[in-house]
């Protein structure tokens, strides 16, 4: 048995059941290939029916050219069509469409016009449109957005394959929405045949990258598309769909393209729903179409944007084998409280959080010169051993990086840790030349360093020399040289305070302290922040000393300073007290750009204490409500969308994250008036608080001690004594209730009685 033509072979493709991306034991995933169509891809239906259609009606004559606006699969079908019954076809497509696609059509005999690629497929359609209007005689616009062909083809025969191929047992249908004929044609079908059949479309987020699909909300709806015959629309970010994608080959064996991915991934959603079912989702073409795409290219995490001052201009800060090494300079031991060094340590903190998130292997370390000139002088003012003071202001230090919430994965390192380390980087550059020995001190000696004062577009020559220390107490052999190991004092020696060397006993600069440090405690450097301080010299010390141990740091971050808004700048301390809430300070630290000085103001302190409260009630209130009930609008959907988005635009665009505060707190005023209506069920609560929980993750913006427990994760006899006020309350009988409170009390707990109901918090 043979076929008289291909288009004979258009339809009939298989079903396949998905077991292992199935999150759901009682539910049935079974997948249309329509890969397996002849032109590979569903859309040979919708072509082979709208030409069979337009030769019916007399609308396609000999001569006429067939138009159309398409993706690619429409294309391709129509190029096949033609082919075989020799008509001529022009197809308008976006420019981002596949080269894989457009080489298929191209070898069909079609001609390709491309489209501006940021008009999507929009600016195809306006474009066939266009043709068709000026030349009507000339063109046949097969118009697939308003063909009840379109329709029709489903209608015949993918939706009553679906009903005979699972003997009607289908419940559920999920489809995603493109030019919508599929689920248009399946959905008037099978509800013919079953009403009680589940149609559920998958649309793409706004914005989105998958080819092929629509947002109805940003594109123009397909004259076709009826919403309201439709039981559900459910959408699909693209990492969803691209890593179903990937699964489906690895784990299925399936080999599909981006739309499949989104369909797959929809289907999961719902089998996760239900008790018991058997859904069908269809595949729409093969993956072998997306490979000059990056969906099959392995995943690689290129890192956040962030100025880098070596170069000027923004730089990718990208993972590196053995881990991607962050260094910022802690704060001096006579000023531990310094609130510009503590920006920057809660800067590396976010990005070590996010980096960590994005699947990074990250080491954050906050380099301390215990070693240093001040060290000395406050510990001996105070009669203590340097070693003993270094540890207890460390300690101190790291106490106050923790209520702003610094992770332990960011480390606080001394240089005195390191005097191994500082003592062979001397003698490897002694040996190379790029240092000098003089009076039992070590310099390094700048005129060996072709690029020195390149980074900060700094003229060493017309340098003035002498402002920041006593050149008589330094012999150079040039005085642009700078130390890298000073002679000890008398002092020093009497307190032990001194490196033994093969030069003298020596103590060394606070350059060589930061420098050793970061070498010694992460497995590279990729990222130095400092501050606008350092600018001149110490990053290009900095950068002369890691050049002389063979590295070289992927970005030079520099962040501008804090500024008082009255006549003193507070201590990191003095600000926490001021606000009562460590974390409020942590997000002023983080409210302008690194790139612009920071305003240290009562205001502005006030102002953040507010917001963070804000977000610490939203995040109690969506927590009370949170459970599985109910179904998740499209509204509540895309204000989560926008939250997501926001926050990783603004991390991957130079940590801009003032222009993300705007976007959380517009989410924490629509949300919470809607919690305060009694618009948000349970699930929408549930979805809002995990992403809010997401932002958290990343930012540090919420107090978790703060936060009230749930009553079914209270302990049960908790839960007796909450049950039993809530009774003596109603009964106005306030003596018992407050006798409870106390038992709770005992318990561990405290209660707040709110117009939402009581909320119960662990004492801290």
């Amino acid at each position: 048995m043979f076929a008289n033509d291909i288009l004979e072979l258009v339809g009939g493709t298989p079903l396949v059941e998905m077991r292992h991306l199935n999150p759901s034991k009682n539910v049935k995933i079974l997948a249309k290939l329509e890969s397996m169509n002849p032109g590979g891809s569903i859309k040979d239906r919708v072509a082979s029916a709208m030409i069979k259609r337009a030769e019916e009606s007399g609308e396609l004559t000999p001569g006429k050219i067939i138009i159309e606006a398409t993706s690619g699969n429409t294309g391709i079908g129509l190029a096949m069509v033609c082919a075989v019954k020799g008509y001529k076809l022009m197809l308008i497509m976006p420019e981002t469409a596949s080269e894989e696609r457009k080489m298929i059509m191209r070898a069909y005999g079609a001609d390709i016009l491309l489209t501006p690629g940021h008009l999507a497929t929009d600016g195809a359609i306006e474009q066939a449109y266009r043709f068709y209007r000026e030349e009507p005689e000339k063109y046949l616009l097969t118009d697939q957005y308003n063909n009840s062909a379109s329709i029709s083809a489903h209608y015949d025969g993918t939706a009553q394959e679906i009903w005979d191929q699972t003997d009607g047992k289908v419940t559920h249908v999920v489809a995603c929405l493109g030019t919508s004929g599929t689920i248009m044609g399946i959905t008037k079908r099978l509800k013919e045949l079953n009403p009680a059949i589940q149609i559920i479309a998958v649309e793409p987020k706004p914005g989105h990258k998958i080819q092929g699909l629509k947002n109805m909300q940003e594109s123009y709806p397909p004259g076709i598309y009826d919403k309201q015959k439709l039981d559900r629309i459910i959408r699909v970010e693209d990492s969803d769909a691209f890593d179903s994608c990937r699964r489906l080959a690895k784990e299925e064996g399936v080999f599909v393209g981006m739309s499949s991915g989104a369909a797959m991934s929809g289907a999961a959603a719902i089998a996760n729903e239900l008790d018991e079912g058997l859904i069908v989702t269809i595949f729409p073409d093969g993956g072998e179409r997306y490979l000059s795409t990056p969906l099959f290219r392995p995943q690689v995490f290129k890192g956040p944007k962030i100025f880098d001052q070596s170069t000027g201009e923004d730089k990718i800060l990208s993972g590196v084998d053995g881990g991607t090494g962050m260094f910022t300079m802690g704060p001096s031991f006579d000023n531990p409280y310094d609130p510009e060094a503590f920006r920057r340590i809660v800067m590396l903190d976010v990005l070590a959080r996010h980096l960590e998130r994005e699947g990074s292997k990250v080491s954050a370390l906050v380099g301390l010169a215990d070693l240093e000139d001040q060290t000395l002088a406050v510990s001996r003012d105070r009669g203590v051993s340097r070693e003993a003071f270094a540890k207890e202001i460390t300690s101190a230090m790291e106490a106050a990086a923790k209520l702003l919430g610094v992770r332990k994965s960011v480390r606080f390192g001394r240089a005195s840790a390191c005097v191994d380390r500082t003592i062979a980087i001397c003698r490897t550059m002694l040996a190379h030349g790029l240092a000098y020995e003089k009076l039992r001190s070590v310099y390094f000696d700048v005129s060996r360093d072709k690029g020195y004062g390149h980074m900060t577009n700094m003229d060493i020559d017309m340098v003035s020399l002498g402002k920041t220390v006593d050149m008589d107490d330094y012999v150079k052999e040039n005085p642009r040289d700078f130390t890298l190991l000073k002679r000890a004092t008398l002092q020093d020696l009497k307190l032990g305070d001194v490196l033994e060397t093969d030069w003298g006993n020596v103590r060394p600069s606070w350059f060589l302290q930061q420098a050793v440090t970061a070498l010694e405690g992460l497995p590279g450097v990729s990222l130095l922040l400092a501050g606008e301080i350092h600018r001149f010299p110490h990053l290009e010390n900095l950068r002369a000393i890691w050049a002389g141990a063979g590295v070289a740091p992927q970005v030079w971050m520099v962040a501008q300073p804090v500024l008082p808004g009255c006549a003193v700048l507070p201590c990191v301390d003095e600000l926490i007290e001021q606000a009562g809430q460590p974390i409020a300070v942590r997000m002023w630290m983080l409210s302008s750009s690194y790139k612009k000085p920071l305003v240290c103001s009562e205001q502005a302190i006030s102002m953040w204490v507010k917001n963070q409260q804000k977000l610490q009630d939203l995040a109690a209130g969506l927590s009370m409500l949170a459970n599985n009930s109910g179904e998740i609008s499209e509204d509540i959907d895309q204000e989560v969308f926008t939250l997501k988005s926001g926050l990783s635009q603004a991390l991957d665009d130079n940590l801009k994250l003032h222009r993300f505060w705007p976007i959380l707190f517009g989410f924490c005023k629509t949300i919470n008036s809607l919690l305060g209506s009694a618009k948000l069920c349970g699930a929408e609560a549930q979805f809002c608080l995990n992403q809010l929980l997401e932002v958290d993750d990343i930012l540090g913006i919420l107090d978790h001690d703060a936060m009230p427990v749930p009553f079914a994760k209270l302990p049960e006899e908790v839960k007796l004594i909450l049950e039993d006020r809530e009774l003596a309350r109603g009964k106005k009988d306030f003596a018992t209730a407050d006798a409870l409170r106390d038992k709770l009390l005992e318990a561990g707990f405290n209660v707040e009685d709110s117009s939402d109901g009581a909320r119960v918090f662990k004492v801290r």
